[in-house]
């Protein structure tokens, strides 16, 4: 990539996860092609962004769906859409938001938790104006936390980060059954997308927030809020061309089109082809490292958040310590980024390997580069 190089920055293989932090996914080419027909074109920005949302609410089976600029603009918009259902009666909320003197429905509620330390987009609550409440993680405290102030929740999937946690299925239905608005922060919950309507269609959540630049491999900056028509609606109108408290949540003509093209393939492509193709790959990086004396592998079915796409466990032999591989490797001469466990995980000398982003011929590198960190 001599792009990157002009600037003297060195690419790296990313056989860890879709994070914002290693740039995401890399878009196919036909996402890459739809972004660049999209670029030569002027059009009616509020005509394309309803356009959008409309055929990602079709393609995710939902009632109701809005792009915006990211997982972490989504909680804010949800957020804030939130206050507006929960104070229909004033009918200027969306123009003044984040102020809130007028709502008298103004808090929003999450579980404390040790998790909130590990996933602290929760924080991008506060965006929209509302006052957050932290509820202790059982369903009595959450129906002694609840009364008229209470404008919704956001639930997210913490059980994978943290026991304890009451789950979705466990507490959506309490909510609703009050009649609490309910977000589900899912932006890392793909595959399968089946996800994508799972948390609004069959659990029941007004809204759900995924990641645009994760799974489904669009760009970067884009994000998916799905759901609730109406709160889909209050997200579109409080954002970008308007002048409301999304204004900043800018997402251009290009991003939009290359979502949607991404969102079309996702939910196309035969998720056991996708599931094989990543397992293969990784059983390669297995059969080269086996060959290393005292080395244990373990090939997960599910990945670390109970995604549908295989993970390779790696616990690595004597003193070698899963923070020093994961230097090593982003340092060999071709760079690879895994991902180890940290101390309070109990697993200092292991590392994760993910396929879902390798190119054909890549786990062959992933493989050399840890094979000559365990050598040396």
């Amino acid at each position: 990539m001599s792009i990157y190089r002009e600037l003297g920055i060195q690419p790296f293989i990313n056989a860890s996860e879709p994070y914002t932090r290693n740039g995401g996914s890399v878009m196919s080419r036909q996402v890459v092609e739809a972004m660049a027909e999209a670029a030569e074109c002027f059009v009616d920005m509020s005509v394309l962004i309803r356009k959008v949302a409309e055929r990602a609410a079709q393609l995710s089976g939902n009632d109701g769906a809005f792009v915006t600029s990211g997982a972490g603009a989504g909680v804010a918009l949800s957020a804030a859409a939130c206050l507006c259902e929960s104070n229909k009666e004033e009918e200027d909320l969306l123009d003044v938001l984040p102020d809130t003197g007028k709502a008298q429905k103004n808090e929003i509620l999450i579980f404390k938790g040790k998790y909130l330390d590990i996933i602290q987009y929760w924080k991008l609550i506060r965006v929209s104006g509302a006052r957050l409440v932290l509820v202790e993680p059982t369903k009595k405290a959450l129906l002694e936390a609840v009364n008229d102030k209470t404008a919704g929740m956001f639930l997210f999937p913490a059980p994978m980060y943290e026991e304890g946690i009451p789950t979705c299925e466990e507490i959506i239905p309490v909510l609703k059954e009050k009649g609490i608005l309910v977000v589900v922060d899912a932006a890392a919950q793909l595959p399968p997308s089946s996800n994508l309507y799972y948390y609004t269609k069959l659990l029941g959540a007004d809204l759900a927030v995924f990641s645009g630049g994760k799974h489904i491999k669009g760009p970067q900056s884009t994000g998916l809020i799905v759901g609730n028509r109406t709160m889909t609606e209050f997200c579109q109108k409080l954002a970008c061309p308007n002048p409301r408290l999304g204004r900043t949540f800018k997402v251009g003509k290009e991003e939009l089109v290359g979502f949607i093209k991404a969102l079309e393939l996702f939910v196309k492509e035969n998720p056991d082809d996708r599931y094989q193709r990543q397992k293969e790959k990784l059983e390669r990086i297995q059969k080269k490292l086996a060959e290393i004396p005292d080395i244990r592998m373990e090939l997960w079915a599910k990945g670390r958040l109970e995604t549908e796409q295989p993970l390779l466990l790696v616990d690595l032999p004597g003193e070698k310590t899963g923070e020093e591989c994961c230097r090593f490797t982003r340092a060999y001469q071709n760079p690879v980024d895994v991902r180890y466990f940290k101390k309070e995980n109990g697993r200092p000398g292991s590392i994760f390997i993910n396929a879902y982003l390798l190119k054909d011929g890549e786990e062959e590198l992933v493989a050399d580069a840890v094979r000559a960190y365990l050598e040396q």
